[in-house]
């Protein structure tokens, strides 16, 4: 949508091409522990780098990649970059700029008429995926929008889908927009229909975790990021998240993971989905939700990056 206000710049007026590779091509991670300072994301070893699956241009800060930049630097951070098509020719001249902390995305509007001419572009200017999809007029499962899966399908790339309960954009005006249309479960669909996709669902289906859990579960292809209100407004009770990924250790009840790994939040990548003031606080939200669940360093390290890193090639 060209005039699409950006989640973050909402929340603060409120508040005041690689192919993806199968998972069992990912090195097992070492067993170095996923390290950082108590009141810092600063990484302690080059090989703890975060990959960031959601990262949303700023396009009301005429200085964005010069900052991301320096604070990709800082914290050891790749960025998956989900760019405006207005934008698509500047972040992709970043990127080459910066191959190790850009990763480019294209953001589309499923409903537009011209989209697969979008898609296109954006894959001529060596995009990774498409994310955050979003605000769509029928279900992610309508096929209507299966050309456009068609075509990452065929690019083999990763593509975000927004799920679960989406923000109002105006209290004044109608909007034609429902949560509804944006559930986690159709995302099963789309990762069965096209199975040469990687499938992030941002916000693991919030509030349907179950749901989402469940697809993630049968679905090699598919992962959930906790970008969000999920880990502020759960920060006490942490430990539910055990109930919705329980397959931990279940020998025939799980799904295939990177590294063959035993946990269950190996379903889980990481997303920020913030401003970029605000993702070491994001990291540590997910070092809370580790502690609480007991999640082991090396899944720890997969959620954390190695996971991405592997299916982008990094």
């Amino acid at each position: 949508m060209g005039s699409r206000i950006s989640r973050r710049g909402f929340l603060r007026a409120a508040g005041g091409a690689a192919t993806a590779i199968p998972l069992r091509s990912i090195a097992d991670p070492t067993t170095e522990e996923f390290r950082l300072d108590e009141h810092s994301a600063t990484v302690a070893t080059a090989s703890d780098r975060i990959v960031d699956i959601h990262v949303h241009f700023d396009e009301n800060n005429p200085n964005f990649i010069r900052d991301l930049v320096t604070l990709a630097e800082r914290i050891n951070l790749v960025a998956c970059l989900l760019t405006p098509y207005s934008h698509r020719v500047q972040v992709a001249d970043a990127a080459k700029r910066h191959p190790g902390r850009i990763v480019p995305f294209g953001f589309v509007d499923l409903d537009a008429p011209d989209v697969l001419s979008q898609v296109n572009d954006f894959h001529t200017l060596g995009y990774r995926g498409l994310g955050e999809l979003e605000f769509v007029k029928k279900t992610y499962i309508d096929a209507s929008y299966f050309p456009v899966y068609e075509l990452a399908n065929q690019f083999g790339w990763v593509v975000m889908f927004h799920t679960g309960i989406v923000l109002r954009r105006s209290v004044d005006h109608p909007e034609d927009v429902a949560s509804h249309r944006m559930r986690a479960f159709y995302l099963e669909e789309i990762a069965r229909r096209f199975p040469k996709l990687t499938v992030i669902g941002a916000h693991c289906g919030n509030p349907e975790y179950e749901w989402a859990a469940e697809v993630a579960r049968w679905n090699p292809n598919v992962f959930f990021d906790l970008s969000g209100s999920t880990l502020t407004k759960m920060s006490n009770r942490l430990e539910e998240f055990k109930k919705f990924f329980w397959w931990s250790g279940q020998g025939e009840w799980k799904t295939a993971t990177p590294a063959n790994d035993q946990s269950a939040f190996a379903k889980l990548v990481f997303g920020s989905d913030s401003g970029l003031d605000g993702i070491e606080r994001v990291v540590s939200q997910y070092r809370a939700l580790f502690k609480s669940c007991d999640v082991p360093a090396s899944t720890q390290q997969l959620i954390i990056g190695r996971t991405l890193t592997g299916i982008l090639q990094l």
